[in-house]
């Protein structure tokens, strides 16, 4: 027995032993020839505090320079020779650049493609340069193949020796004349020009702006001409482009361009108006952007066949790096900028979901690829030949300028006149001061379902250094692709794929033969039919940052063994479709077999429609000017901007819905008759006289018992102090067809957030539930929620057993519903760090049910919703939380904390939110957030080095902490408790229902199938600088599909794109086709089904 336990004990420790099979092995200089090193060397005359970007380094591009079959490589280095490396099977490269001629001079050269610019079938090399800047005199070169592994330099002759500030070049047909035309990215440099509003992005600068040229192979003409202007690019000195991107964004055919741009000016999407211009249209399709924008890459990252937008920022990951670096804007830089018209912009990597409706929707936090820190290249593919996009980054700087203890050191040295007194410091000291920022490169796996793995050490990737220009290729021509990188002083990486030698993954390899002088189809669009697969590529070289890869598609089909069909629309807009393809099979495609005419995607008929006029409604809310965070700067959001109140009823009774739209602060409440002709008349009322007062909910019931309806609306406003006259509801009665303020309510003050009627006591009127939203200037603790019962005559008064016997929370919304069918109707309510709670109404006593499933859900949760969702009869809850885009990750066993209470003691309350991560608590906001609330903090860590890395524990005693109060969430999913056997069980909705915060849910059944189908509004914009805008939500439809469960219906087909914070959706027939959406700050919208054809 012995003798078996040590041989299983060595068989263990064999197998344990063996080497682990990664996806992708390193492959070294000795087995690879490749011994290219991008070796950067400062001196007093050059370095990065002369040049911003003396770190960005390098590009690398890929392709077959010699038409054998294999892929060769070419690195581009800042400040040495260039490297040409030809493939000759297996991994195994030779250096042929001196022979080849095409070493370029050791001027500083930035980004570099592969590419045939004059349509001879052989790939010629364009490098970009930084020229006239300081002692730079480089411009860029374009070599020429001359077909026997020889090249030539001819930029001037063709037009493209531009000599500026270059980053990179994309080569594409954008006019469809047959021939590759150029868009040269290059950035700016800081100068006084480069500060002001937006306007100056319409101001040119020859070298630092943007240059779109025009091949004019097709007239006969080896020349590019620079069509800028007539184009409609951008061309400023305000433009810091770092990435390009080029892809049919919307799908008509015509290839758009989408730029990444450093600070403070927005990112562009040009998009393609198919007649040889552009149309810059980012603010119009996305709600906000990466700040420091850096590369970029499009591709489909969830099989719908439409490209999604993946940019790169400098959002650490580890948090003692995160609070040691200059990250987002203060709330007042913030807004500011906004004033100065650019786009909302925050500091963390970005992935813009198509919508396919002209919308995207930002899902980097949901996705968790959101913080990689000093990115430069990413890149989509199937990595794994699973038929889903992965994503690869390159990471790492080699000194961080942004560490905010440098940036002291640095002001220091200004007051104290070292700079001025001694010039050499500059180059001498300054940059040693900086600390390095060495970081691992990132691989993330697609889970599908909009999430991803790190796989980075799993699959070999997380080499760590200063890595930049990357790229990938099939270089042994197994099936699968292989990577290379260019690094900074460090020797380039080349890692080979195991997809197919470890894990048999099936694939198919495409490649064009183009027609006219684009004979390597560049451009060109497939679609992939394989089983209840759909997949979509495009066919651009530039790829990553400053890189770029030859022309070729490659599909990952898992285990499918025939592909159904291929469409391939070419640049042209020819189309050609093929079927049943063998998988493992490498396919030529050739444009001329082409015939039929690409027209663009099939517009089918939306469900919703969006009406415009508003049917006469001139209404529009406008917020009053208040920052909550100059008062509470630790608040997660603000709290004084919740509107607009909408209320529904037919007030009338000429059977058509009527409409109240309560206002903000400062701004007069509105009332409008429905019409028989389907319109609105805005209808005389008193509302005018209260228009201090914001209006955050309202309600039509019978007060007084006249059989009329009254109107009761809630006032709020964090900017108003505790008990303002303007904080008290107002009750308005119906007398002569005018509604008239009626003193009928107990002397109460309050910012409220609902109003709930319904005759509790069985007594034959209506009572009411009023909810207490916040303190003013003391979030998290509670305010009270009031009972008011009400006489018979409309009179009402506090019921103070059922108010004052509970401690309700921060609440956001109520309603009543009978929960255990005894004909007395419960209570549930949801807030602002609380659960969902049930109260249940025993003859006009209501007690809360501690064993509630809800009550132990504890989100920051915004609206609630009752319907019958798994047709048991039984009305199921469904609940609006704050959602999974954010920075904020939650679970039980990891709860999001608030500690909140007068930490200073100068009478004014704070709020300290933490967050878990690997078992340690971390405060969210860093030491300056904090230090403007707690002045003493800033004493006590001098340095942010002495506050990074700190948990809550080390910042503040267990004193301290036990002394205040404490909140916690461990929820943030909105979901459906469901019912079940008696009992109500948890359901989550679909991932595109956690995007945003949902603030307003509404049921339908728009399909007639007998199954509720939902519709869900939120955002949140006026948030902390930590979280951005929380916007990704244009209105999501949910079809219902039997057993509790829904499917999210995409925005092309629901029709829905409503932009902003939507406070509150309510239905305008009794068919629930129509209903009416209150926007903060903005005019309502009105949606209705259209019918069916």
């Amino acid at each position: 027995m012995r003798y078996l336990i040590k041989i299983f004990f060595l068989i263990f420790l064999f197998v344990s032993c063996k080497k682990e099979i990664k996806l992708f092995d390193k492959l070294s200089q000795s087995e690879t020839g490749v011994d290219f090193k991008n070796e950067l060397i400062e001196n007093e005359k050059f370095n990065l505090i002369e040049y911003l970007y003396f770190y960005n380094g390098g590009g690398v591009a890929t392709g077959d320079i010699n038409n054998d079959g294999l892929v060769d490589i070419y690195f581009s280095s800042n400040q040495g020779k260039n490297k040409l490396y030809l493939n000759r099977g297996n991994f195994n490269f030779i250096d042929i650049t001196k022979s080849a001629g095409v070493e370029s001079s050791n001027e500083w050269k930035t980004g570099v493609s592969l590419v045939d610019v004059n349509g001879d079938g052989y790939l010629d090399i364009y490098q970009n340069r930084l020229g006239g800047y300081k002692d730079i005199k480089g411009r860029n070169q374009l070599f020429i193949n001359n077909k026997d592994l020889t090249f030539t330099e001819m930029a001037k002759e063709f037009g493209l020796d531009f000599e500026g500030f270059s980053t990179h070049s994309a080569f594409f047909d954008y006019d469809g004349d047959g021939d590759l035309d150029l868009y040269l990215l290059n950035h700016s440099v800081h100068t006084e020009r480069s500060y002001g509003s937006y306007k100056l992005r319409f101001e040119k600068s020859e070298r630092s702006g943007d240059k779109l040229y025009r091949n004019e192979l097709d007239k006969g003409n080896t020349f590019f001409e620079d069509v800028s202007d007539e184009s409609g690019i951008l061309s400023s000195n305000i433009g810091y482009g770092l990435g390009i991107g080029i892809s049919d964004i919307n799908r008509d055919g015509c290839d758009d361009i989408y730029i990444s741009n450093d600070f403070r000016e927005n990112d562009y999407l040009y998009l393609n108006n198919c007649d040889g211009t552009f149309t810059e249209s980012l603010e119009g399709y996305m709600n906000h952007t990466s700040r420091f924008s850096m590369g970029n890459d499009i591709a489909d990252i969830n099989n719908d066949q439409y490209p999604d937008i993946f940019v790169l920022d400098m959002l650490p990951e580890d948090e003692e790096v995160l609070k040691r670096s200059a990250g987002d804007d203060s709330y007042e830089i913030y807004e500011m900028k906004l004033r100065f018209g650019f786009n909302k912009q925050f500091s963390r990597n970005t992935l813009q979901l198509n919508n396919k409706n002209n919308s995207f929707s930002e899902i980097s936090q949901i996705a968790d690829i959101h913080a990689t820190d000093w990115s430069w290249s990413t890149l989509i593919e199937d990595f794994d030949l699973d038929s889903k996009n992965d994503i690869y980054i390159t990471n790492g700087i080699v000194k961080r300028p942004n560490d905010m203890d440098y940036i002291n050191f640095i002001s220091n040295e200004k007051l104290d006149g070292g700079l001025s007194q001694n010039p050499n410091l500059l180059n001498r000291k300054l940059v040693d001061e900086m600390p390095s920022g060495k970081v691992s490169n990132y691989a993330f796996k697609n889970l599908s379902d909009l999430s991803f793995d790190n796989v980075s050490s799993s699959w070999g990737l997380d080499f760590n250094g200063y890595s930049n220009g990357s790229t990938y290729e099939d270089f042994d021509n197994d099936g699968d692709f292989d990577l290379v990188v260019n690094n900074i002083n460090d020797n380039a990486l080349i890692y080979r794929n195991n997809s197919r030698e470890h894990y048999s993954k099936n694939y198919l390899k495409v490649n064009f033969k183009g027609i006219k002088n684009n004979l390597y189809g560049v451009g060109a669009k497939v679609l992939l039919w394989a089983k209840e697969k759909s997949l979509y590529k495009e066919n651009f070289l530039n790829r990553g940052f400053m890189s770029s890869k030859s022309s070729g598609l490659l599909f990952g089909l898992d285990t499918i063994d025939v592909v159904d069909s291929i469409k391939v629309i070419w640049p042209s807009k020819k189309v050609q479709t093929i079927y049943n393809i063998k998988s493992n099979s490498h396919i030529i495609l050739n444009e001329a077999d082409a015939e039929n005419e690409y027209k663009g995607q099939i517009q089918n008929k939306e469900l919703f429609n969006v009406n415009k006029s508003l049917y006469g409604i001139k209404y529009e809310h406008k917020e009053n000017i208040f920052n909550d965070f100059n008062r509470e700067r630790l608040l997660p959001y603000m709290i004084s901007k919740e509107g607009p109140a909408i209320s529904v009823a037919d007030i009338n009774i000429d059977g058509n819905y009527d409409l109240f739209f309560g206002s903000a602060s400062f701004s007069e409440s509105r009332l409008y008759l429905g019409t028989d002709q389907g319109n609105y008349i805005e209808n005389e009322s008193s509302f005018k006289n209260d228009f201090i007062s914001e209006d955050v909910d309202s309600e039509f019931f019978d007060v007084d018992g006249d059989k009329d309806l009254d109107l009761y609306v809630v006032s709020a406003g964090n900017e108003f102090p505790y008990s303002a006259e303007s904080l008290r509801d107002r009750l308005y009665i119906l007398e002569n067809n005018k509604y008239k303020r009626k003193d009928n309510l107990p002397d109460i003050a309050q910012h409220g957030s609902v109003v709930r009627n319904y005759d509790y006591d069985k007594d034959g009127d209506n009572d009411l539930f009023v909810a207490g939203r916040v303190i003013p200037g003391k979030y998290g603790f509670s305010p009270n929620s009031y009972f008011l019962r009400n006489d018979g005559s409309g009179l009402f008064t506090i019921d103070s057993l059922n108010t004052f016997s509970y401690n309700f929370g921060m609440i956001t919304d109520a309603i009543w519903h009978d929960m255990n069918d005894d004909g007395y109707k419960d209570l549930i309510t949801c807030g602002d760090w609380n659960g969902i709670n049930l109260y249940i109404n025993t003859k006009g006593t209501l007690k809360r049910e501690d064993n509630f499933i809800g009550s132990e859900l504890r989100g920051l949760w915004f609206s609630i919703h009752i319907v019958d969702i798994n047709n048991d009869g039984i009305k199921d809850i469904i609940a609006g939380n704050f959602g999974e885009n954010s920075k904020l990750k939650v679970d039980k066993l990891n709860p999001l904390k608030m500690y909140y209470g007068d930490f200073d003691d100068n009478n004014s309350i704070e709020q300290l939110i933490s967050f878990q991560k690997e078992g340690k608590e971390f405060l969210i906001f860093n030491k300056d957030e904090l230090s403007k609330q707690l002045n003493y903090i800033a004493k006590k860590y001098v340095s942010y080095n002495d506050f990074a890395g700190l948990e809550v524990a080390d910042i503040f005693s267990k004193k301290t902490l036990l002394k205040n109060k404490i909140l916690e969430v461990n929820e943030l999913r909105s979901l459906v408790l469901l019912s079940k056997d008696g009992k109500y069980e948890v359901s989550y909705l679909p991932k595109m229902a956690q995007i945003s915060p949902v603030n307003d849910i509404q049921h339908l059944d728009y399909d007639n199938d007998s199954n509720t189908d939902i519709i869900i509004f939120g955002n949140m914009t006026n948030v902390s600088p930590y979280f951005g805008s929380l916007d990704s939500n244009y209105g999501i439809l949910l079809r219902g599909i039997g057993e509790g469960k829904f499917k999210y219906i995409d925005q092309k087909k629901s029709g829905l794109n409503i932009r902003g914070v939507v406070s509150k959706v309510l239905p305008l027939d009794k068919n629930r086709s129509k209903f009416v959406i209150g926007i903060n700050d903005n005019k309502p919208s009105i949606i209705s089904l259209n019918d069916k054809d």
